[in-house]
C-alpha cells in the first residue's frame, strides 16, 4: 500500500516501473498503471500523454542516479589513487554496488528498478537507442577507460569485447537477481545483492585477465 506522503505522480512511476519490469513495455496499459497507483486513466494523462513518455521518464531518473552515485565514486577514488591506476576490484564495485542498492531517491530504488535496468540492454523498449546514447554510454567509457589501464595489452577490439561481456554479465545479473533460486534449482539465493557483487567483480577480474 503506497503510504499518503507520496504525490500522485510518484506512485504513478513506482507503479509503472514495477510493471515494466515485471510484464515489458507492451504487455501492459495505461489503466493498469492507474490501477495499481489509485488513480484515474485521467490522472496519469495529466502527467503523461502515453506509456513511450512514462517509459522514458522512469529510466532517465534512474540511470541519472545511478551514474551520478557511480561518477562521484570514481573521480573520488581516482583522485585518491593518484598517478596510479585506481585498484580493478574498485573499478568494479564502483560500476556495479550503484544498481545493486541506490539510496536517496523518493521513488524507492527497489528489486523492480534492478530488473528494469537490467531488461535496458536486450529489449526493445522505445527511445531505447536515444536513452542508451545520452544516459548509458557516456558513463559506460568512462568505465572502460578506468578498466583500460588495468588491459593495456590487449588489442583495442579484444578489450572492447570483454568490456561489453562484462556490461552484459551485470544486467543479465540485475534481470535474474530475483529468481535465481529457481534458475539454479536452489544452488543460490534470490536477491542476494552482495554475493552478486562479489561474483561481479572476480568474473570482471578475469575477463580483463587479472
Amino acid at each position: 500500500m503506497f503510504i499518503r506522503s507520496k504525490s500522485a505522480k510518484v506512485r504513478i512511476l513506482i507503479s509503472a516501473e514495477a510493471l515494466f519490469a515485471e510484464k515489458g513495455f507492451h504487455a501492459i496499459s495505461i489503466r493498469e498503471v492507474a490501477t495499481k497507483a489509485d488513480v484515474n486513466v485521467a490522472g496519469v494523462n495529466y502527467h503523461y500523454y502515453d506509456l513511450e513518455s512514462l517509459l522514458k521518464e522512469i529510466l532517465v531518473r534512474r540511470l541519472r542516479t545511478v551514474n551520478s552515485i557511480r561518477m562521484t565514486a570514481l573521480e573520488k577514488a581516482e583522485a585518491d589513487s593518484g598517478l596510479q591506476p585506481t585498484a580493478l576490484a574498485e573499478v568494479l564495485r564502483i560500476m556495479a554496488r550503484p544498481l545493486l542498492v541506490t539510496a536517496g531517491d523518493p521513488m524507492e530504488y527497489n528489486r523492480y528498478s534492478r530488473r528494469l535496468l537490467g531488461r535496458l540492454l536486450v529489449e526493445p523498449f522505445p527511445n531505447r537507442s536515444e536513452i542508451l546514447a545520452r544516459e548509458f554510454e557516456p558513463t559506460m567509457a568512462r568505465f572502460a577507460q578506468a578498466l583500460r589501464r588495468h588491459a593495456p595489452g590487449l588489442a583495442p577490439a579484444d578489450f572492447m569485447w570483454r568490456f561489453s561481456l562484462i556490461v552484459g554479465a551485470l544486467h543479465h545479473s540485475l534481470a535474474t537477481l530475483h529468481e535465481m533460486k529457481a534458475l539454479t534449482r536452489g544452488l543460490c539465493a534470490d536477491n542476494d545483492f552482495e554475493t552478486a557483487l562479489d561474483a561481479f567483480v572476480a568474473v570482471g577480474e578475469r575477463t580483463l585477465g587479472a
